[in-house]
């Protein structure tokens, strides 16, 4: 979290507004794949319908100026009787997309999307209008895939003039993987009437592109340098699709990758009013919901105080007998507490305390409310004195009278007085919580 907030603070407003913006551009784009549930796949001049393996077959070349409405028309067939609701993914030949090498030194998504964009018009000079980009932010090295933007959007208007939403487009390619799960790296060779396309995939990532026409095959120059650069591909699974029949036949409803989905701008437009009007439903919903939770711990206060005020007069009457017993105890407490709390002064341990550090020299002995003086004969009573200092159970010790030698000193040593408390005692504790009483 600390490093975070270090991050955000660093960054300046603008480029603070354009990380929003990203985010916000990912959640829209999330929430379009979340609602497709409709796959169409164009094939050979072929749209097919992958959940049910419905075909139309196109009657206009790809280069033609009505091919998207040809398109969206035979969607309007394939899905007659359903198209409410229907958010539709359409794959596309994996020709009609531009593929790009990158090798660079940043990582994350939102890098690599605006290192490759500035670089747009060098990656591919041929091309002067707004491409949209497919790119796996997981590498720093891989492929990207480029679309242009206003064909997308001109798809999109085609299919909404036949009452159908167009989410999403992707590579036909791109949905094989979704065929064969149990490996995260693939192969797929993608052949059609036209071209012919393999695609190496590791770990969701597309690490090369290779694309072919099938009549450039025909030449044993072009043939040869193809299988070439096909060899130097490192082995993996292998998916294959060479006619219509293998989409015919596959009775499966594709998701979008969305790393490698391109989204028109009016499907991005749709999803923020939709997100919007959940939004403000929510923002109702949530005030409707803020007016009664504030007025319900009114009522529920209310009554609740009556509950406990009928509950505490029927506690007040079962309890009179129990409440008069404990006034009875208090009373005890309080007349034995001077005698069963008064402190006790363990005088045999301190004597054998004692007598550990004095050897039989000692004299006198008085202890009086955890305070002992003691008087005797020591050969250094200043050592004496450290020693008993030194115990856990003796504090405050000091000497009561100066020493001396006497005529027995040459033997048992000088004469001492020494004053000390003991550590387990508190009078003072005791005599504040049951002060003396004067008669």
């Amino acid at each position: 979290m600390k490093s975070l907030r270090a991050t955000l603070d660093s960054l300046s407003l603008k480029e603070l507004n354009n990380l929003l913006r990203w985010f916000y551009a990912a959640s829209v784009h999330r929430d379009i794949l979340a609602g497709i549930n409709t796959s169409l796949v164009l094939f050979d001049q072929m749209l097919i319908n992958t959940a049910n393996g419905q075909y139309r077959q196109l009657s206009v070349a790809q280069d033609n100026s009505t091919y998207g409405q040809q398109v969206a028309a035979s969607a309007k067939l394939l899905l007659e009787g359903r198209e409410q609701g229907a958010a539709i993914l359409l794959l596309l030949p994996p020709a009609d997309f531009v593929a790009t090498r990158f090798a660079m030194g940043v990582s994350g998504e939102k890098l690599l999307r605006s290192a490759l964009k500035l670089q747009v018009h060098s990656l591919i000079p041929a091309c002067e209008e707004e491409l949209l980009l497919g790119i796996n932010g997981g590498s720093s090295e891989g492929v990207a895939l480029w679309y242009p933007a206003r064909a997308a959007e001109a798809l999109y208007v085609a299919f909404r003039e036949q009452g159908l939403l167009l989410a999403a487009l992707m590579p036909r390619t791109l949905a094989m993987l979704q065929i064969d799960t149990t490996s995260a790296d693939h192969l797929l060779l993608d052949a059609d009437a036209q071209h012919i396309t393999q695609l190496e995939c590791r770990g969701g990532t597309i690490k090369s592109l290779l694309n072919i026409k099938q009549i450039d095959l025909q030449q044993e120059a072009f043939a040869s340098q193809w299988h070439n650069e096909c060899a130097k591909v490192p082995p993996a699974p292998l998916i294959s699709s060479s006619e219509q029949n293998f989409w015919i036949g596959l009775r499966q409803t594709f998701q979008g990758l969305e790393s490698y989905c391109f989204f028109p701008a009016g499907a991005e437009q749709t999803s923020r009013k939709k997100i919007a009007t959940t939004q403000k439903k929510m923002g109702g919903v949530a005030s409707i919901v803020a007016m009664f939770l504030l007025f319900v711990p009114f009522l529920s206060n209310w009554v609740q105080i009556a509950l406990l005020e009928a509950q505490l007069e029927d506690l007040r009457e079962a309890s009179a007998v129990a409440r008069q017993s404990q006034a009875a105890v208090y009373e005890m407490e309080e007349q034995w507490g001077v005698i069963a709390e008064f402190p006790r002064q363990d005088v045999g341990q301190t004597l054998l305390s004692l007598n550990e550090l004095i050897d039989a020299s000692l004299s006198t002995f008085a202890i009086d409310k955890g305070m002992v003086d003691i008087t005797g004969f020591a050969q250094d009573p200043a050592v004496l004195i450290e020693q008993l200092a030194e115990r856990e159970e003796f504090f405050d010790v000091g000497q009561s009278r100066s020493s001396s030698s006497g005529d027995e000193s040459s033997a048992r040593g000088d004469r001492f007085g020494i004053r000390f408390s003991l550590s387990d005692i508190d009078f003072q504790a005791y005599e504040a919580k049951h002060p003396v009483i004067e008669q």
